[in-house]
């Protein structure tokens, strides 16, 4: 229960890294907003010697609040990302800080408290993938102890497929855990309502109050789900109009005499507020497929308010109830900002048995790795120095030849309560040699671990210019007295980089906007560059 975790000190952001490793500073100031409080930003934190901040002082939570009859917390589309990058400072989001906020509300203010989620917890083009399945059980653990109330079926979790979705429910059941069932008036698993999952709807008492939620899988996110005529009835999955659904549940949640009726649409925005329109018993409406970073203000269809909350996990939704007020909903978004939130014993624990799960099983050798285009193996950097000795020099004064170590002993100021990051998939694909970042899945020559491939660990010469080893076999022949032919010219020129291919379409892999937001290559450029062959 989070009531028995309390606020880790130092909080150790972590998750995908980066290429460059250099530190880099992430602008905050995403805006707050509370429904009849008005907006502030919250400032960037400025590191230690670093220039004294003009910015606000950070917004205090729910500022002018008083205490509700019920307080909701409301958050989806997380898009696997269960914490953020650990490369960059003053990222927001993470399930360890959401907890916080979480406790701050049930614990320091004695509120009534619950929660609600919209699905899409896994990463899209990941689903499927055995680290992905692992990152969602962390989540609805995580989930369990924030004590959420339920969560709707999003675009992500359907393509699981219904053999999943089921096996999930049913070790959860099985292992007596308290994760928040799924709901969803018009989707169902086997085309059956009577296993178990999902929930219709759900009816739950905080305090005083009453709320009965459901959800629904919108015709839009069909739509984006199985394009090209693949069918969710080949996942197992049976899919009803939204409407239709709507239609039977409505009249059902209504005779529980909830205080307050929630829908949770796994829709576009249209579609939500067409369902807002055509069925105004609900007082809250969550829509998805907004955008990453939502406006603050929600929307009123008539009396109901139609809320966003982001993706990726960086903010979450806070609903106060207010019965006796002229007007009984009062919002804010909240970002999830290390200014106002510590990570908490409880999901930093998770945490450190999600890498240990990681080290042990492996996930990223079970899948068959990639085979790299140009056909050549990975050699290593040492291999590389054997004739491009000024460029290696550079390179080992560089942060690129520290990558790997410092997924092991973290940034400077974490140490205390890092967790090492040395197995993990989404981390190792931008610190060490031989993956592909984007997707973080290793080719077949690619860096394996410490053990068996020490030569790749780092961000080395080849992640840039390419798996070496056709390209140094004819070279080092060349020093045995042999003579440049024209595979040797093609293969130089196959290893050639210019500064505009690397600003173009390398740095990027790794110093994207989720992990290196402050990236500028013309700064960081000199610090890596280099020119010539020999000292």
């Amino acid at each position: 229960m989070i009531n028995n975790g309390t606020p880790r000190a130092g909080n150790a952001a972590v998750a995908i890294m980066v290429l460059l490793a250099v530190v880099v500073l992430a602008a905050a100031g995403f805006l707050f907003f509370g429904f009849s409080v008005g907006t502030s930003s919250a400032p960037v934190r400025v590191p230690p010697g670093g220039a004294t901040s003009t910015a606000e002082p950070v917004k205090p939570l729910l500022e002018g609040w008083n205490e509700p009859a019920a307080a909701i917390v409301l958050t989806g589309e997380q898009h696997g990302y269960i914490e953020p990058c650990g490369c960059s400072e003053n990222q927001s989001g993470g399930l360890a800080r959401r907890a916080d906020l979480v406790r701050q509300l049930r614990e320091d203010r004695e509120w009534p408290v619950t929660a609600f989620d919209l699905g899409g917890a896994l990463r899209g083009d990941r689903v499927g993938r055995a680290q992905e399945l692992m990152k969602f059980e962390f989540t609805r653990d995580a989930q369990a102890i924030m004590q959420y109330a339920a969560a709707a079926l999003g675009r992500e979790e359907a393509q699981l497929g219904a053999d999943t979705l089921f096996q999930i429910h049913s070790q959860e059941a099985a292992d007596n855990e308290q994760t928040p069932p799924f709901v969803a008036a018009n989707l169902t698993l086997y085309g059956a309502r009577d296993i178990g999952t999902p929930l219709e709807y759900r009816v739950v008492e905080v305090g005083d109050v009453r709320i009965a939620v459901t959800a629904v899988f919108g015709e839009s996110t069909r739509e984006a789900t199985f394009p090209g005529g693949v069918g969710p009835d080949q996942l197992l999955i049976d899919l009803e109009p939204p409407t239709e659904a709507l239609a039977r549940v409505v009249p059902a949640m209504k005779a529980e005499e909830p205080d307050i009726m929630l829908l949770l649409s796994h829709a576009d925005g249209d579609e939500s507020r067409q369902l807002a329109e055509q069925f105004p018993d609900f007082q809250i409406v969550v829509t998805a497929e907004g955008p990453e970073d939502p406006l603050p203000r929600p929307e009123m269809i008539g009396e109901t308010m139609l809320l966003q909350v982001g993706q990726k996990g960086k903010h979450a939704g806070v609903v106060g109830y207010y019965p006796d007020a002229e007007e009984p909903l009062k919002f804010e978004l909240v970002e999830i900002d290390q200014q106002r939130f510590e990570e908490v014993d409880a999901i930093h624990e998770l945490m450190q048995h999600y890498q240990t799960r990681l080290e042990e099983q492996r996930p990223d050798l079970q899948e068959p790795p990639l085979d790299h285009p140009s056909g050549a193996d990975f050699v290593g950097v040492e291999t590389c120095a054997r004739c491009h000795t000024k460029a290696y020099n550079i390179w080992k004064k560089s942060r690129h030849a520290h990558a790997y170590e410092s997924l092991i002993i973290g940034r400077k100021g974490q140490e205390e309560n890092w967790i090492p990051r040395n197995f993990d998939a989404e981390c190792l694909a931008c610190h060490v040699t031989g993956w592909d970042a984007q997707s973080a899945w290793r080719y077949d020559s690619g860096f394996v671990d410490k053990a068996t491939t020490p030569h790749l660990a780092g961000q080395q010469c080849e992640n840039c210019h390419g798996p070496g080893s056709q390209h140094s076999e004819l070279e080092l022949a060349l020093l045995d007295g042999g003579a440049v032919t024209d595979e040797h010219i093609e293969q130089r020129r196959a290893m050639q980089l210019t500064r505009e291919q690397a600003r173009d379409r390398l740095c990027i892999k790794c110093h994207d906007l989720d992990n290196s937001p402050n990236f500028d290559f013309d700064t960081y450029w000199p610090k890596v560059e280099h020119k010539g062959k020999l000292n």
